[in-house]
């Protein structure tokens, strides 16, 4: 029944459908396309047929960008991805593309629909807004609600302590745990508010510099000994998108960490070492490592999963927010950060920074 189909029906079928339907042929060519797309992409009567398929991307996409969409669904069978796109009268928008292929005589072409997400995408990031303004003025009634109590449980165990009682530890445990309430709600009130990184392309030199004075100043606060180990030919004068001075923060975190992993385990004072390795990615989508290493207890298989969960710890007296600040540092700036870990042996937490904000998809023919 379907080889006797009216080809007129269609036709018909893909013009109704509210998406851009494109058929590219191997040359790179869009042979055909649905209604949808000429109005999506703004060409009027004459239509997008005919024209080559890299000429709907922004021009700098153009000569990778296109090509690779085009040579993962041929290598894959199909493939999925959002780009930011350009219509005839020269407006951009950002599209959702989908691709497959189909046999077309001896040859493969691919099939591409577009879906114009500009809308979705606005809508997230209102309700991506509306989630931050609202976890913050939640927060302000709870640290109300929690503060208060805790100030008066604070005062009458401070004129306890005062007083001439039996049990007088135990006002100092009230005390003690009243002052980690209150740690807990500025740490807490400081994560949901603090500011999103604003990255820009900073020499990685100026970063390892930069590194190197956070590096130095905690590891004496805290005993221990450290150093900067760059990989051997690595050009350190490339740029990397960074917010340095988030940046500095996120890896504070992580060093002191790294400290903090020699605590009650009987390291003499010079065995306490912590260092900084800086090299290539062993990652694609990102281009700098730096690697803080420790020699100290190690995690514990079942816990690398939870380790940068907001007030997730294993040390007694800890808060728990330090990678969590770290974790969503990285992820502001287009960052990554993993973490690998043997017990008794040693701790690696991986930085990875990139060039810009591309992917590989971007930026290399595949």
């Amino acid at each position: 029944m379907m080889a006797n189909t009216d080809p007129r029906l269609i036709t018909s079928v893909l013009d109704s459908i509210n998406a851009a339907i494109l058929l590219i042929g191997h040359d790179g060519i869009m042979a055909s396309a649905n209604k949808r797309a000429s109005k999506m992409f703004c060409a009027g009567e004459k239509g997008i047929a005919g024209l080559p398929f890299n000429n709907l991307f922004m021009p700098e996409d153009r000569r990778i960008l296109a090509q690779n969409i085009i040579t993962l669904t041929h290598r894959d069978g199909e493939f999925e991805t959002e780009a930011m796109l350009l219509r005839m009268n020269l407006s951009p928008f950002m599209g959702l593309i989908s691709t497959s292929t189909i046999a077309v005589g001896e040859n493969k072409a691919a099939v591409v629909i577009v879906h114009d997400i500009t809308g979705l995408k606005k809508i997230k990031r209102v309700l991506d807004r509306s989630e931050q303004i609202f976890l913050g003025h939640m927060l302000d009634d709870i640290s109300h609600q929690i503060r208060n109590p805790v100030i008066t449980i604070g005062g009458f165990a401070r004129r306890l302590a005062n007083m001439n009682f039996p049990k007088m530890d135990y006002a100092h445990v009230i005390l003690d745990e009243c002052a980690r309430l209150e740690t807990m709600l500025n740490t807490l009130t400081e994560f949901i508010r603090l500011p999103r990184p604003n990255p820009r392309p900073c020499q990685l030199r100026q970063i390892i510099s930069e590194v190197e004075n956070v590096l130095r100043e905690i590891i004496q606060e805290r005993g221990c000994v450290g150093d900067i180990v760059i990989t051997e030919g690595f050009d350190c004068n490339e740029d990397v998108l960074v917010d340095i001075n988030a940046f500095k923060r996120a890896i504070a975190a992580v060093i002191v960490n790294a400290c903090e992993a020699y605590d009650d385990n009987g390291y003499p004072a010079g065995k306490k070492k912590v260092e900084i390795h800086v090299g290539p990615s062993d990652l694609p989508s990102w281009t700098v490592m730096l690697k803080v290493k420790d020699w100290g207890c190690g995690i514990r298989p079942h816990v690398i999963p939870k380790v940068f969960d907001p007030f997730f710890t294993t040390k007694t007296g800890h808060i728990g927010m330090g990678l969590s600040f770290a974790m969503r540092i990285q992820k502001g700036q287009a960052g990554h950060i993993t973490v690998q870990s043997e017990v008794g042996r040693y701790t690696n937490l991986c930085f990875y920074l990139a060039k810009d904000r591309r992917r590989m998809i971007r930026t290399m023919l595949l």
